[in-house]
């Protein structure tokens, strides 16, 4: 699904219908090209499965997500900073963009480590048995749900500035911090 999403997202972006400059369009399939080669999904993937059965750092884990998930929400968060021009928000919303995807990855550990295949719609308690590097193997599901609590926290605080215009960004990541599939 991943691939099949990103193939549209590189079709979308080099339409000439698409009514943007091409400086712009460019910008973004450069990026788009980051998020999903060596230094994006990539090379989180294959991070994720060298690390198997290996014992990592937080920080290590911690990259590896943010390759993995990260950088794909970074690219969604930034898209529309790069579209409007107002580049003095890049940095933070790419920021932004890597601390909700590793968000995302937490809760899918959480999910996987939680929930019941019926529910999360996909198998589960498979990252234990593989050995999967993760932030509750590495810190324990209290420690891991107190990191994530503490990075939503942070988030909402770079989002302040925006006030009312941050709401949906702050519901969307209660959303993602909270599912349960």
């Amino acid at each position: 699904a991943g691939n099949s999403l990103l193939t549209i997202a590189f079709q979308i972006l080099s339409e000439k219908r698409l009514r943007l400059d091409e400086q712009k369009k460019i910008k973004l399939i450069n990026l788009l090209s980051e998020s999903s080669g060596h230094t994006g999904i990539a090379g989180g993937q294959f991070l994720d499965l060298s690390y198997e059965k290996i014992k990592k750092t937080k920080k290590q884990i911690i990259d590896m997500q943010i390759k993995k998930t990260g950088k794909l929400f970074s690219f969604c968060c930034v898209a529309p900073i790069i579209m409007s021009g107002k580049t003095k928000y890049l940095n933070k919303f790419t920021k932004i963009g890597n601390e909700i995807g590793l968000l995302f990855q937490i809760a899918d550990d959480l999910i996987d480590l939680r929930g019941k295949t019926s529910s999360a719609g996909k198998k589960t308690n498979k990252d234990l048995k593989m050995g999967k590097a993760t932030l509750i193997s590495l810190l324990g599901t209290n420690n891991t749900i107190k990191y994530a609590d503490n990075l939503k926290l942070k988030i909402f605080k770079s989002l302040k500035i925006f006030g009312k215009k941050g709401d949906d960004f702050r519901e969307t990541i209660n959303y993602i911090l909270n599912r349960t599939k």
